[in-house]
This record gives structure tokens, C-alpha cells and sequence, in this order.
């Protein structure tokens, strides 16, 4: 099957979706995000191959199909990030190794930088799947049960003294607050959890999505914290883990 047209990334001229395990059968459309998922499933989505046009970047292949870069540039070794070739077949992993944990509300992996969201409590249940970008190896993302104290629409970023204190120390000093707008790196939407100080949330910088770039929040692209700030009520359960996937 041959997509001519998507909305959302100008220049994706072709899409071939290949299902699992079977490369030979084609479906009409890429699922990017929401799947649902039996008991006994370990594994959700499917791989999928494009071919580039001209000015097509990784970064914008990654966001538009809903991955972070480091999946999408350890899919395409060899491949120039930011000028690839016209033309070139880019290889999608849009097929996620579950969590092997209770599913139950979210369950983030930080090691896979991939947070997923698991709703019903039958044996078929939702699962709404994200990239994120985590915490820096200096300040890394928690680990451990938490849940969603409240939720914050276009919040305002409150400096912490230790962040602030570094980038003093670098001469880039920072204000004691960053009111919403396209300055706030918390973007417009804010998941504050239980464990003290984290939060998840967007971002004005989506390319730092797949990237060990934050000060141990999870953050995700704009369009897709919109989407679970607009799903997750809050009480829901978080989970993180760091389950490495060889």
C-alpha cells in the first residue's frame, strides 16, 4: 500500500507498512500511538519503511511518526541526521517491547526513553504509547511508584536554586521564575507527580525527544502531552523503570 499523502509532514511521498511478523503484508495506515494490548502480549506496533524528499530531516521523520531521534538514528546507521539523501529508505521502529510490570495507568522506561499508557482492566486493554526525553546522567529521572497529584494548563516554571545555581556558574543566569510562553521549557502542558520536584511535560525544544537532555522530568513532543494531559485524570498511577532492551 502506497500513502501519497500526509498530513503534518510535507515531503513523505511513499509509506510502506510492514506488519509483524509477516514483511509481505501491507496495511493502509501507520499506528503510531494507541494499540490495544492482550495479556500474554509483549510487543505492540509494527516496523515501517519510508522514502525521504528533499529537505525531509531525521528530527522531522521522528516527531511526525511519533519517535524519538535515538530510535529512529540507531534504526538508520549511516544516515545524516540533519541532510539526508532524497530518496533514501528510512526504516520506522514503530514496534514497542512492553514493560514487563503491572499495567496499569503509566508505566514509563526510562532506559528505552518510551512511556506508555494502560487503561481497562479486562483482558484486552488500551495502551497509548509515547518517546520521551529524560533526565541528564548528572540528573537523572527517578525510579519507583508514584502518581499524578495535579495537573497544570500552561504552567509557569519555578527555577529550581540547584539549576539555577549551575547556570550561574556557566554565566548564563536564569530568573527565579519562566512565565508560560515559548520560552517555558515546560511547554503548555504539566503532569506534577507525587515524587517531589519531577513533573511530566511538554517542551519548547521537541528535538531533545529520545535524548538524555533534562533535569530528571519526562518530557514529551507538544502534540503528544496535549493528548494524555487531556486523558490522565489525576490519582493516576506512574511507574518508572530503566528495563534495558538488547
Amino acid at each position: 500500500m502506497v500513502i501519497s499523502s500526509l498530513h503534518g509532514c510535507a515531503g513523505i511521498k511513499e509509506v510502506l507498512v510492514k506488519s509483524l511478523p509477516s514483511p509481505s503484508h501491507l496495511e493502509e495506515k501507520i499506528e503510531r500511538n494507541d494499540f490495544f494490548v492482550a495479556k500474554e502480549d509483549d510487543v505492540v506496533g509494527r516496523l515501517a519503511v519510508i522514502r525521504l524528499a528533499k529537505e525531509d530531516t531525521l528530527p522531522d521523520i521522528a516527531r511526525h511518526f511519533s519517535l524519538g531521534i535515538n530510535t529512529v538514528s540507531a534504526a538508520n546507521p549511516g544516515i545524516d541526521i540533519w541532510v539526508p539523501e532524497a530518496g533514501e529508505r528510512i526504516l520506522l521502529p514503530l514496534s514497542f517491547i512492553l514493560p514487563d510490570t503491572p499495567r496499569k495507568g503509566i508505566v514509563i522506561n526510562s532506559a528505552a526513553m518510551r512511556l506508555f499508557y494502560f487503561r481497562g482492566d479486562g483482558k484486552l486493554l488500551a495502551v497509548s504509547t509515547y518517546p520521551i526525553g529524560v533526565g541528564s546522567t548528572e540528573r537523572p529521572s527517578p525510579v519507583g511508584q508514584m502518581y499524578v497529584e495535579r495537573k497544570m494548563f500552561r504552567p509557569t516554571w519555578y527555577v529550581p536554586a540547584s539549576i539555577a545555581e549551575d547556570h550561574r556558574k556557566k554565566g548564563d543566569p536564569l530568573p527565579a521564575k519562566v512565565p508560560p510562553g515559548p520560552l517555558n521549557p515546560l511547554g503548555e502542558y504539566a503532569l506534577y507527580l507525587s515524587a517531589s520536584r519531577y513533573l511530566i511535560h511538554g517542551t519548547n525544544k521537541p528535538a531533545s525527544i529520545g535524548l538524555r537532555a533534562t533535569n530528571g522530568c519526562i518530557r514529551l513532543y507538544p502534540e503528544d502531552i496535549k493528548r494524555l494531559f487531556e486523558n490522565t485524570p489525576v490519582k493516576t498511577p506512574v511507574r518508572i523503570v530503566t528495563s534495558h532492551i538488547s
